[in-house]
């Protein structure tokens, strides 16, 4: 009988493993989140919602919106080129809302609301003053920029870590 003989050859390289490198490449992919979180932020602008509900809408044609930087003067109308029609009637009322785009952030403004009557008569709402500031930069950008820059850092570090190690 013959002896059979077999030769094992074990070698060992220093290439950085997949696991590194997809560690690496999701890390980037974080950061690269963290920032567009960023530019979103800075770059598309404020909007505010107007919203209001009518009981009855008796000989309503449709609404108005002003806007003001100040509570008691200087309001000009915001919906000039369309007057928000009556969606209600003489025994119901309806819910409306209405998107102002046209803020700056950081900014408070003041909206009245100003009914019309198909006859031309206005009925202003003095008294019922709404108010709102549009945020600088939102909570929920905050947290996420946070978690996705964190996230990121974490998982990039821990790629290049385990890349130098191999």
């Amino acid at each position: 009988m013959g002896q059979d003989s077999r030769t094992v050859t074990l070698s060992s390289t220093n290439q950085p493993s997949r696991s590194s490198s997809m560690l690496i490449g999701v890390g980037i992919l974080w950061l690269l989140l963290a920032v567009a979180l960023i530019i979103y932020q800075l770059v598309i602008p404020g909007r505010v919602e107007i919203t209001w509900e009518t009981a009855t809408e008796q000989r309503t044609a449709g609404f108005n919106i002003y806007r003001s930087s100040e509570p008691i003067q200087g309001f000009v109308l915001i919906n000039e080129d369309q007057l928000i029609g009556s969606q209600g009637g003489s025994v119901f009322g309806a819910r409306y809302s209405y998107f102002d785009d046209n803020v700056e952030a950081g900014k408070t403004y003041y909206y009245l609301l100003e009914e019309v009557e198909f006859d031309g008569t206005k009925n202003r709402y003095d008294d019922e003053l709404f108010q709102h500031t549009v945020p600088g930069i939102t909570w929920w950008a905050v947290i996420l920029t946070v978690a996705s820059a964190a996230a990121g850092a974490v998982l990039l570090i821990s790629g290049l870590k385990e890349k130098r190690e191999a």
